[in-house]
């Protein structure tokens, strides 16, 4: 396994196991940090309202709400005319409106100068874009096939969370404990059956670490063994069983 593969897994895992939108927005910041970039962005034009989640500077992410940049921002057009994912940046993209330059040019304040989007369609006009985003200002780094390709997997995966849990308010968080993502991983292995040694191999973290979780999880369930946390944590929709 890769470390790409272990990293789409983690993602994966993160998702699966994120019962609030600090769960899910972790999820998306730790991916952006593996595959080298600083921060991350989704915003979907989905009922019942416009969903914006990011890890940009907070003025920023302020300011593209109030000011309604999503009305100019170049990359959302881009990604409305597009199939598949695209690298970016202000050299690459078509600048024609003097509101677009304006737009880079706050942006570039911020540090934010290069990416790589995903456009994600739904039906009945459902539109979002998940976009990891650099602060590189020289020429855009290209990344490989491999890299795209399970971003674009990434995009689509995260989408269906946000709708799902997010959008539609699906999440249980009704007597949640305060798991973290990792336990809620660790435990979730543990629901399918995996010993310590597969789980921490399947994370690409040590048993011993695996042990440490599943142990701050009994205690936070307030089970006696694993075995009754799992339990415990599929009843309260902690995890998936």
């Amino acid at each position: 396994m890769t470390v790409l593969d272990i990293t789409f897994r983690d993602f994966v895992d993160a998702l699966e196991t994120a019962h609030d939108e600090v769960g899910i927005k972790g999820a998306a910041d730790r991916l952006a940090a593996q595959l080298g970039y600083r921060w991350f962005a989704y915003i979907g034009f989905s009922e019942p309202a416009l969903k914006v989640l990011s890890s940009y500077p907070g003025s920023w992410a302020r300011q593209y709400v109030e000011l309604r940049y999503e009305d100019i921002d170049p990359v959302v057009e881009l990604a409305r005319s597009s199939q598949r994912s695209f690298q970016w940046d202000r050299r690459t993209l078509r600048l024609p409106l003097a509101s677009q330059q304006r737009f880079f040019a706050e942006a570039a304040k911020f540090g934010i100068h290069s990416g790589a989007t995903v456009p994600i369609r739904g039906g009945f006009g459902r539109f979002a874009a998940f976009t990891l985003a650099g602060n590189r200002d020289a020429s855009l780094e290209v990344r490989s096939t491999e890299v795209m390709d399970t971003l674009q997997l990434a995009g689509l995966y995260y989408h269906a969370h946000v709708y799902a849990k997010l959008q539609l308010g699906l999440t249980r968080t009704a007597d949640a404990p305060p798991l973290t993502q990792r336990e809620r991983q660790c435990l979730s292995w543990a629901a399918r059956g995996k010993k310590m040694p597969e789980t921490a191999k399947v994370l690409g973290i040590t048993t011993r670490t695996v042990v440490f979780h599943l142990e701050n999880s009994r205690s936070k369930l307030g089970a006696s063994t694993v075995a009754q946390a799992v339990v415990e944590a599929a009843h309260r929709g902690l995890i998936l069983s």
